[in-house]
């Protein structure tokens, strides 16, 4: 299949074939695909993206840590976008960001490897482990399509993707990701992710845009942030502080314009742009610019 198709890959060794074995922290021995579900996600990532055929496994062997650490076995996604790399196809990595931005970027056409808990999942119709309630990732594509690695459909109760999970559980499941070993969550309404930077066609036509303050579709498309922290407004204007300043971008992170108008000038202009679909956040033209 070429780029724009998945070929969906289960990272049960039983399917993968993959026999490989880690030793815990508790001194047991492990089938090392278990712990692969981002090489996986990475892997299926890839070929929407760009067409390029990897197996999980293969992305696993070519990471630094083709033997999973003990104490942390999982791949992180700055390691499985380097080897991704090796191969000709990009991750922008958004760590974190906020759940609705990445879900336009997603709409707009991209592949997210979204990371996430699975104990809001484990349990529903999407679930591939009833039982499994730690950090997991799953690819979500433009369509509304979800490839989870463990949805295998290997027994009765298992799902076999790819499935349609509700964005609002993913923004749950996102929020409830536990970051570190002292239980710091993301926080409903972030995500950590990885984005696929092909566009690719969406079928979807843009729908419950609210284009406020005069603003006009004339510019919509997709920008990135350009300076090292650009700021969102709840208006087009008016002294930045927490009246209106209602987030912060950092350097190179994807934004989805949809309307342009003018306002408070800055550095000599007064262009402005609405990045959400309600019409209730801004970001100046001088921070963000066209994704050529």
């Amino acid at each position: 299949m070429g780029a724009g198709a998945v070929t969906f890959q289960s990272q049960n060794p039983a399917k993968s074939g993959d026999n490989s074995t880690y030793v815990d922290a508790r001194g047991r021995t492990r089938l090392a695909g278990w712990t692969n579900c981002t090489a996986f996600v990475a892997a299926m990532g890839a070929e929407f993206d760009a067409g390029v055929r990897l197996t999980g496994t293969e992305v696993r062997a070519e990471s630094n840590e083709p033997v999973p650490d003990a104490a942390s076995p999982g791949l992180n996604l700055r390691q499985v976008a380097t080897v991704l790399r090796r191969h000709g196809v990009k991750l922008d990595i958004a760590t974190p960001i906020d759940f609705d931005d990445l879900d336009e970027v997603r709409r707009a056409g991209h592949a997210v490897a979204l990371q996430l808990s699975y104990r809001p999942i484990r349990k529903t119709e999407f679930s591939g482990d009833p039982t499994f309630e730690g950090g997991h990732i799953v690819l979500w594509l433009p369509n509304g399509e979800v490839f989870d690695p463990l949805d295998d459909g290997r027994r009765k109760g298992i799902a076999r993707a790819p499935v349609r999970i509700p964005p609002a559980l993913l923004r749950r499941a996102a929020g409830k990701l536990v970051l570190n070993r002292k239980g710091r969550v993301a926080g409903i309404g972030s995500a950590y992710a990885g984005i696929f930077p092909t566009v690719h066609a969406v079928g979807e036509a843009p729908s419950g845009i609210v284009l406020a303050f005069g603003a006009t579709p004339d510019q919509a498309g997709e920008y990135r942030v350009v300076v090292a922290s650009a700021l969102v407004r709840s208006s087009p204007g008016g002294v930045p502080d927490r009246a209106n300043v209602v987030d912060r971008k950092p350097r190179g992170l994807r934004v989805r314009v949809f309307g342009t108008t003018q306002g408070q000038r800055v550095g000599g202009s007064r262009v402005w742009h609405q990045v959400n679909r309600a019409g209730t956040r801004f970001m100046h033209s001088s921070v963000i610019k066209p994704v050529s």
